[in-house]
């Protein structure tokens, strides 16, 4: 654990915070340039080679059939199909809210608009590993299905070689039969630039470790992403009202999930400080990912103590985290200073476990500072903004001579000429 006073810290610790000291891609774009273009350009003969090296992958099939993920609800237990269903309907509701509407109006120039239109095709990336991330499913494809989406296509690497009954669950209750047990840059590829198995999509969302997101930076001029997902984060603003255990347990919660992973705790209360690195060292001594969690919280369990809660704010804005929890007074009107995050959650019941799973707000988010430009998956990701114009003859006489001044301004005639040809045909 690393603990810091803000008003003492060099320059360099200063910069080492924000910059998430440690998180580095290079390794990991050099591992997975060769399977981008080895998938690329081989297809199903590569990406099979790289599922069964990478994935275990025992089969022979990268597709799976439509009856399994259709049966799969009966494979999982009634509780954890109850959650799914219920974690649904919630995260549905509240990506109904999102609105992004088709519009048209008519002025002296004629008649404008805006129509949104779904993307047909996307494809959405689920981790495996060590964990079946079926909340990520629900977070990927419901989004997608809400704004029209047609085809989803979801890959991912699975256990083993196989696709868990509760991700293939979770899928079908999102309406997706396309799932193909692959995994790593390898899937990123397929998705992005098609094989046999896997037809091309538009763009490609869900979160990944390093080299899913390398892959994803790879493949980003030829198909759209969502953002880069780097390791999960939390930044907790805390005063000295808050519960040191309730700190240690959110600081646990994003610690379990990589050892890249990072915890950043800001208050400006010594007592807070000190009180949840104690309850974080002792649960972390019986945690049941105790081996992942230890490693992360060397350098990935940050406690920064500040003169302010205003200041507490203000080192906030400058790390935009992925999550950013405040447990203080008045909690709601600090909200309106907060600038740069990818999901916030007020006070100390505000668990970001609530978020993750089930309370419908979006857990793909945007890592590593990219806050601070990026949103969290939303409605708006599978949607485009078309605009369209038909210009009447009286705005082909208003608009015309402007439009002859500016296109020879910037040296293009032909602008100019295709205008003033119109006004001559209405006879402006």
């Amino acid at each position: 654990m690393l603990r810091y006073e803000l008003g003492r810290m060099t320059d360099r610790e200063l910069r080492s915070v924000p910059e998430r000291e440690g998180v580095d891609l290079s390794r990991a774009m050099k591992l997975a340039r060769p399977i981008v273009e080895g998938v690329r350009k081989g297809g199903d003969k590569a990406l099979l080679r790289y599922a069964r090296e990478f994935d275990s992958f025992k089969g022979t099939r990268l597709t799976v059939a439509p009856r399994e993920v259709r049966s799969a609800s009966k494979r999982i237990p009634g509780q954890l199909l109850t959650a799914l269903a219920l974690s649904a309907r919630r995260i549905e509701s509240f990506h109904r809210r999102q609105l992004l509407r088709p519009f048209e109006y008519s002025d002296e120039a004629g008649l404008l608009g805006q129509k949104v239109v779904p993307l047909r095709r996307v494809g959405v990336y689920v981790p495996g590993g060590t964990a079946d991330y079926v909340s990520t499913v629900l977070m990927a494809c419901v989004p997608a299905r809400v704004a029209g989406v047609r085809e989803i296509a979801m890959c991912t690497p699975g256990r083993g070689g196989a696709v868990p009954a509760s991700i293939l669950a979770a899928a079908d209750l999102c309406g997706v039969r396309e799932v193909h047990p692959a995994g790593g840059a390898q899937a990123i590829a397929a998705m992005a630039y098609g094989t046999e198995s896997v037809r091309k999509v538009q763009k490609i969302v869900g979160p990944g470790g390093a080299v899913v997101s390398a892959a994803k930076m790879l493949v980003r001029n030829d198909c759209e992403i969502d953002f880069l997902a780097g390791p999960s984060e939390v930044l907790i603003i805390a005063d000295s009202t808050a519960d040191p255990e309730l700190l240690a347990s959110d600081m646990l919660a994003q610690l379990e999930h990589d050892t890249l992973a990072r915890a950043v705790l800001v208050s400006d209360s010594d007592r807070i400080i000190a009180q949840t690195m104690a309850a974080l060292e002792d649960q972390i001594s019986c945690a049941e990912r105790r081996n992942i969690v230890q490693v992360a919280a060397r350098q990935g369990a940050i406690f920064v103590k500040v003169e302010s809660i205003e200041q507490a704010l203000e080192l906030s804005n400058k790390y935009a985290p992925e999550h950013l929890l405040i447990v203080a007074r008045k909690a709601k009107t600090l909200l309106r200073k907060v600038e740069n995050a990818g999901s916030v959650f007020l006070g100390e019941l505000s668990s970001v476990a609530f978020g993750d799973d089930c309370s419908g707000t979006n857990h793909i988010l945007p890592t590593k500072g990219v806050a601070a430009m990026k949103s969290a998956l939303s409605v708006y990701d599978f949607l485009k903004v078309m605009p369209y114009q038909s210009i009447s003859p009286t705005g082909v006489a208003r608009l015309a001579g402007a439009v002859d001044i500016l296109a020879r301004a910037e040296g293009l005639s032909a602008h100019a000429d295709a205008a003033m040809m119109r006004k001559r045909k209405v006879g402006g």
